[in-house]
């Protein structure tokens, strides 16, 4: 999790505010929108569906400033407005964004002031979408710190808000989402079938190595890793199989861990009390890490080149693939075209990348079933 601006000094704090401020404009719009460099076959990007864009309501941007962050894994707070959403996506051929919130989330403030702050973001960008349904949907935020907080934010997002997800992050307060913890939560989206967008986060300095990289190179695919272990050997995929999961990041480094899980898993109900493994662990079998990685879903967002996208895909497979661009926070990361997925021809049939850029998604949410959003 990003820390407070320590920046010291007056010359080296206008230096350091100076290049934030020019990283940040560079972010709020991507590079320039210039024509796709050639890939060998016609496709044309053209209604993709980004599941994996995020929202920066005023008041958001307002508390992260008050609580002293500037940047957010590493990267400057980016400008974002719906106006400069629409005008990245109408050069990307994006036609829809499920609007989320990155990480810290809402928990950098106390449990009370967070759940507040949930209920304003998702007050907000539910304003956004009544605004342009045709262009934008919403995944809702809510705290961890409190988890009867969070249910029933839950309950209000989807029931009245009409949002289209739940929103979490990977851990919070060094807990991951298959803690016991987070039991009443993950039942009451079980039920609901909801469909749950995780983000990952960034741990605290005292529990990773100190190395100078901003969190979003590893620290994030590695969060999500741990939380997908997590729900894997407390069960909680087991035992919830309703949930419609969706993992940032095509699943942070999970795909290179699959077979380690599975022969784990295999034999988790012999060795589990020897080795340590949750005991709720006793329900694995021996296809439980395939069957649950198979039935989860993965964006595409900053996995933009072939090694990535083929271990994803030879992991889950397409129809568990779906277009991210990770918006407006990955913009200065994207290639001289500005398009956030250039390498997806390179891996991907015509019809593969299809269901990647939008059919695996208008298959998930009614929203994009009834919008005008071609098939």
């Amino acid at each position: 999790m990003a820390g407070p601006d320590t920046t010291r000094g007056g010359a080296s704090r206008r230096a350091f505010l100076g290049s934030a401020a020019a990283a940040s404009a560079a972010l709020a719009v991507g590079a320039p929108a210039r024509a796709a460099a050639p890939r060998g076959r016609a496709y044309r990007e053209r209604a993709r569906i980004d599941v994996h864009a995020h929202h920066l309501a005023p008041a958001y941007v307002a508390a992260l400033r008050a609580a002293g962050r500037s940047t957010i894994g590493g990267i400057p707070i980016p400008e974002w407005t719906p106006e400069l959403a629409l005008k990245f996506m109408d050069g990307h051929g994006i036609a829809v964004q499920l609007l989320s919130v990155s990480d810290p989330g809402v928990d950098f403030l106390p449990a009370p002031d967070a759940a507040a702050l949930a209920r304003t973001c998702n007050d907000y960008v539910a304003g956004v979408v009544r605004a342009r349904p045709d262009r934008f949907g919403a995944i809702a935020v809510v705290s961890l710190q409190d988890v009867a907080a969070a249910r029933a934010e839950v309950a209000r997002a989807l029931d009245v808000l009409e949002h289209d997800g739940i929103g979490l992050l990977s851990s919070s307060q060094g807990r991951y989402l298959g803690d016991p913890a987070f039991d009443g939560l993950l039942a009451d989206l079980h039920r609901r079938r909801a469909w749950v967008f995780v983000h990952p986060t960034a741990v605290a300095d005292t529990d990773k190595p100190a190395y100078s990289l901003p969190d979003f190179t590893a620290e994030y695919p590695f969060d999500t890793t741990r939380t997908i272990m997590s729900l894997l050997f407390n069960g909680a995929f087991h035992r919830y199989p309703r949930i419609r999961w969706h993992f940032a990041h095509g699943g942070g480094t999970v795909a290179m861990l699959r077979f380690r899980l599975t022969a784990l898993t295999a034999r988790a109900k012999l060795v589990g009390p020897v080795i340590g493994l949750p005991p709720a662990s006793s329900v694995l079998t021996e296809d439980s890490a395939e069957r649950a990685l198979r039935r989860a879903f993965y964006d595409t967002a900053l996995i933009p080149e072939r090694p990535a996208l083929e271990a994803v895909s030879a992991m889950a497979g397409v129809n568990s693939m779906l277009f991210g661009s990770d918006w407006p926070f990955a913009g200065l990361l994207y290639g001289p075209s500005g398009d956030p997925q250039p390498g997806l021809s390179e891996v991907f049939s015509d019809k593969q990348r299809h269901r990647i850029d939008r059919r695996n998604a208008r298959a998930q949410f009614r929203r994009l079933r009834d919008a005008s959003v071609p098939t």
